[in-house]
């Protein structure tokens, strides 16, 4: 991976500053696939789609920001600002209350984020940590993000039939999965499909 430049940008809600971080290039080398479409790549970070200002404590899209500055992180520049953070899984579930929703888009982003952090805990064996405040919000969460996938999109397709899976429905997992016909979507399709063949709701690395 790359480093680029540091984008300094302004809260669109108060006068605080922050910086982002960039990269020029990256790759997956390394990069670990889940059964629920999320990606880990240590050499190409996704980037902070959203965030919370601690000085005015707003959330707000980072695109939404306005670019006060560009510069190299080298440079002796800037050095009291904070970078961008990603949000917890609380708070991204506050985020949906909080934040300026401008689309359906933006919602879909926020659920998808949710179902990943959450499943976080059990990638890194962390679930006894879940709050039963948590535990309690989750499920009509993934409900909501049920309700809103393209069933016209094989890769909504996928990820409904793996959420259904996980959910332990799995006659729905596995009729909605079987309605995938692109062929790059194949193998993990029938990976998924012998895990709702055996009733695992878990979730799972991809190997194939």
């Amino acid at each position: 991976m790359l480093p680029g430049s540091d984008i300094i940008i302004q809260c669109p809600h108060c006068d605080n500053k922050l910086k982002q971080k960039t990269i020029n290039s990256g790759n997956t080398f390394n990069a670990k696939y889940w059964t629920d479409g999320k990606r880990e790549a240590p050499m190409l970070p996704d980037s902070i789609v959203i965030t919370l200002c601690k000085k005015c404590n707003n959330y707000f899209w980072v695109e939404d920001a306005e670019i006060i500055d560009e510069v190299d992180p080298s440079e002796e520049k800037y050095t009291d600002l904070e970078y961008l953070e990603e949000l917890t899984l609380e708070q991204y579930i506050d985020s949906l209350k909080k934040v300026e929703i401008r689309s359906e888009e933006d919602t879909f982003y926020l659920l998808l984020q949710i179902w990943w952090k959450y499943n976080d805990y059990f990638r890194e064996n962390n679930a006894d940590k879940l709050s039963q405040n948590i535990k309690n919000k989750i499920p009509g969460l993934l409900n909501e993000l049920l309700s809103i996938f393209d069933e016209n999109d094989d890769n909504d397709l996928m990820m409904k039939g793996e959420l259904l899976r996980e959910l332990g429905r799995f006659p729905e997992a596995e009729k909605t999965l079987n309605k995938i016909n692109t062929p790059e979507y194949s193998q993990a399709k029938q990976f998924i499909l012998d895990l709702v063949k055996n009733e695992v709701s878990e979730l799972r690395e991809l190997k194939f």
